[in-house]
């Protein structure tokens, strides 16, 4: 018998699977289908026998249940090896294990739900070569995720075979309790605001796409970020695990705020309900990911792992936040295009930085020198652009003017200086970073 790697689960046939396995839940997976031009759409390129399929399409859009519908009614007689971990998975390794099984049962086909950049950055010649011979790959990711700086051959080979839901009102909205869920991210609709600290916090995790996976135990431990956000009292530890059990073991409002994922190695992992996703991002209950937790994740994760979030940070444009992690993170770790935005968002801070604006232009010029190094056509002259800009500023500098002191700099009327020092805006300049993920 042939075990499924780490990450993943055991082989199931494809006729026999749930919609669980691929990510649908709750009365999204029991509701009547609508369907939708897109699945004719999904069902040709399943049907042609192409080797990646991508899905891509934005929070409730429907692209898990469409793909779990179409992967049953075109490949119902394959088997299904689900990946449960998407930042965990090695795709190699799980592609070489799925080709074992082809030879010695039936076809696999390899899904993986919302997969993450750490997982689509795997998606490389070698994958793709592997692929064929009674192994298929087939992923829905979401729009941010896939604009998230990858690679220009790993995007070119995703977008190649991708598949794009309808834009516009998710077809989710229609079905999960969006009213409820809208309550429940209002303060007044908890009686403590102790567990929506809690919820936001597992929300931004989720929509940064931090790989570290979030335990009971992680929640309790960076929640208090969140906590002060929403204006909730300090709380103690023991509380905070408490709450968490509360609202892994019942709904609120209809709704099951957190649910256990199981992750690699045995773990659980926690997971907000996407629908409160969804609503984070929207206008009515919208809200910008706190730059203390980018300081607190600066220390929990690795170089490599750092670079990726702040990719998602930037296409999410949440600059600052990009800001925080890419410190100390080598230029090479990054695409042109991201340390050209890097950049710019450096050189905007620095200009409205009071009392000392221009403090990090130069940290801003070593980001634009750098994306020049593998730039294409197109971006050169956008680098030379900005670059000229700063140095117009930095021999004018006294003609700037002065400007207000930015929100986050000047908290409870105790003025800080901002995170980003000058000697830390270089990847290459500063102190070292911490050897361990965890904070010193």
């Amino acid at each position: 018998m042939v075990r499924a790697r780490e990450g993943s689960r055991a082989p199931t046939p494809m006729a026999e699977a749930g919609p669980e396995l691929l990510g649908v839940h709750d009365a999204q997976a029991s509701a009547p289908y609508r369907p939708r031009v897109v699945d004719d759409v999904l069902e040709d390129a399943l049907g042609a026998d192409r080797p990646l399929v991508v899905v891509v399409g934005d929070r409730l859009a429907g692209s898990s249940r469409a793909l779990h519908r179409a992967l049953r009614r075109m490949l119902g007689d394959r088997l299904l090896l689900p990946v449960t971990d998407p930042h965990a998975v090695d795709l190699a390794a799980l592609v070489g294990t799925a080709r074992t099984i082809a030879t010695r049962a039936r076809p696999v086909v390899i899904a993986a739900d919302d997969a993450p950049p750490a997982l689509l950055d795997q998606v490389d010649d070698a994958v793709l070569g592997a692929l064929g011979g009674g192994v298929r790959l087939v992923l829905t990711t979401r729009r941010t995720f896939l604009g998230a700086s990858l690679a220009a051959p790993t995007r070119a080979r995703l977008e190649a075979a991708g598949v794009e839901m309808p834009a516009g009102r998710p077809i989710g909205e229609d079905v999960r309790p969006v009213a409820r869920a809208r309550a429940v991210l209002d303060p007044v609709g908890w009686s403590s605001r102790v567990p929506l600290g809690l919820l936001r916090a597992a929300v931004d995790w989720e929509r940064l796409g931090v790989p570290l996976p979030l335990t009971p135990a992680l929640l309790a431990e960076v929640a208090p970020l969140s906590l002060a956000a929403v204006g909730a009292p300090p709380t103690d530890p023991g509380e905070l695990r408490r709450t968490v059990r509360d609202l892994l073991r019942a709904d609120h409002g209809g709704l099951r705020v957190l649910r256990a994922v199981p992750g690699a190695r045995g773990r659980t992992r926690l997971a907000a309900d996407r629908l409160f996703s969804h609503l984070a991002d929207g206008d009515t209950g919208g809200w910008a990911v706190s730059e203390d937790l980018a300081r607190d994740l600066w220390h929990r994760l690795g170089t490599e792992d750092r670079a990726r979030v702040a990719r998602v940070a930037l296409a999410r444009g949440e600059g600052q936040v990009a800001l925080w992690l890419a410190t100390q993170v080598p230029p090479d770790d990054f695409e042109p295009e991201v340390l050209y935005r890097l950049g710019v968002t450096l050189a905007e801070r620095s200009a409205a930085y009071t009392p000392e604006p221009g403090r990090w232009d130069g940290g801003a010029l070593r980001w634009l020198t750098a994306a020049l190094d593998r730039a294409d056509a197109d971006l050169v002259p956008r680098a030379h652009r900005a670059i000229l800009a700063v140095e117009s500023r930095r021999e004018a500098r006294a003609a700037l003017p002065t400007v207000r002191l930015p929100v986050d700099d000047a908290r409870e009327g105790h003025p800080r200086l901002s995170p980003l020092r000058r000697d830390r805006a270089c990847p290459r300049a500063g102190p070292r970073a911490p050897a361990s993920g965890r904070r010193a």
